[in-house]
Order: structure tokens, then sequence, then C-alpha cells
């Protein structure tokens, strides 16, 4: 099985320290963002993965070539645009394409969540994707009908809904895709959300709450300070 870790970001939460560095390799508790993201997705049986890389490209690709964490690991190489959440999965289909389901994990996300669990959830689904979300306090939210189907996105500061309103989750920034979507997805850049919004009007996106265990979005430094006290 297959997945990717997105790690392309310019990091501007992150500022001064992205400045020397790209925020994957930012460190928590001895350990990089990227390395702890590789070895999330390896305890999910994943024998391949690939990293997209724009911000600070070859430091990356220099730190990849310098451990060797037991896996094929493949570069996404988006050095000359960025191509946002979307467009980065559309970018590397030659690297995901395939038979099977395969995980996208956000590099700067830390959290216990039982991937192995989502994994079952698909499995035993007929979703296209499988998005984890969780109960907690946002500005965006995505929005899902009682049976889990995504149908919806708000944002709360703005007052903008796009399709239905419903039950408000936060996007965790982890979600397991079926590669037939690679195939509707456009070329260039663009957002998953948008893509997954309209996907939904068709097919079923469904949402894994993981409410129940722990997550950190480890994007800014109060955030990474928070990281270096947790034992996720």
């Amino acid at each position: 099985m297959k997945g990717m870790i997105l790690a392309a970001g310019l990091g501007t939460r992150m500022q001064p320290m992205t400045n020397i560095m790209p925020k994957a390799l930012v460190k928590v508790n001895g350990r990089t963002l990227l390395e702890l993201a590789i070895q999330k997705l390896l305890k999910a049986d994943i024998d391949e993965i690939v990293v997209n890389v724009h911000h600070f490209a070859d430091q990356i690709c220099h730190y990849l070539n310098e451990n060797n964490f037991g896996v094929k690991i493949h570069i996404s190489d988006e050095r000359e645009v960025l191509l946002g959440s979307g467009g980065a999965l559309k970018h590397a289909q030659p690297f995901l394409d395939g038979d099977e389901p395969f995980f996208v994990y956000n590099v700067d996300v830390i959290s216990n969540i039982d991937l192995l669990a989502m994994q079952y959830l698909y499995q035993n689904s007929f979703a296209l994707a499988v998005l984890a979300v969780r109960k907690r306090d946002t500005e965006r939210y995505l929005c899902f009908d009682d049976a889990h189907h995504l149908q919806g996105w708000k944002n709360i500061k703005s007052g903008e809904l796009k399709g239905e309103d419903g039950h408000e989750y936060a996007f965790s920034g982890i979600q397991l895709l079926h590669p037939e979507l690679l195939h509707r997805m456009p070329e260039g850049k663009f957002s998953i959300i948008d893509f997954y919004l309209e996907i939904a009007k068709t097919g079923t996106i469904l949402a894994y709450d993981h409410s129940d265990g722990d997550w950190l979005d480890v994007g800014t430094p109060e955030r990474l300070k928070k990281a270096i006290n947790t034992k996720l």
C-alpha cells in the first residue's frame, strides 16, 4: 500500500525558523516532522511513500538520501510551482496510481490516530475517500449528514457556506483515497476540499471521527512548543 506526505508548503506560520529550512525538517523531541510522518505511515503497513517538495526542496532530498527508513521513497518535485492540496496529488499520480487506496498525510500533523481502523472503515464502505476529522474549534468546518457523508464546507468567521450545512467537524489533514479519484482530478493547482465537495454530489466522501484520540497541528512556534511536551 502507498502513502503520500505533503511536505511542500512554505511554512509561513513557522517563520523565522522556516526562513532557513523546510517545515518538514523542523524537529520535535529530536526527530523531524518528516520522520514522524514516515514512521506513522509505516505502522499502517505502507511499503512505498511519495514526498512532495518545493520550499527548500534540496534539503529534504538530501535528508532522505542520508537517512534510510527501510521503505521506498519517491520525490514529487514541485519546485517550479506549488500546486496546492489537490494539485499535489494529481502531480504525484505516476507514483500513486494503481489498484489500492493510498493515504495522504500532512507533514505538520502529529497524532495517535489509528490508520488501520481508518483503512478498515474504507474497506467496509463504498466511499471514494475517507477523511480523518474531529471535534475541535476552528474557523473552517466540513459538514456531514447523519451517515457521515460529506455535504458541505463552511467558514464560521466569514459566514461562507459551500454545499449544505450539517454536522460540523474539523479536517485533520489525514485522508485515504481511492486511486480512481486521481483520474478525475484536473491538472494544475487546486484545493482538495473543493474537489471533494464536487465529488460528493454523486459519490461518497466519508468521515472518520477520531475525536477521542490526540492530535496536534505543529504549524506555528507556539504549537511546536506544545508538541515538545507531548508523548505522540
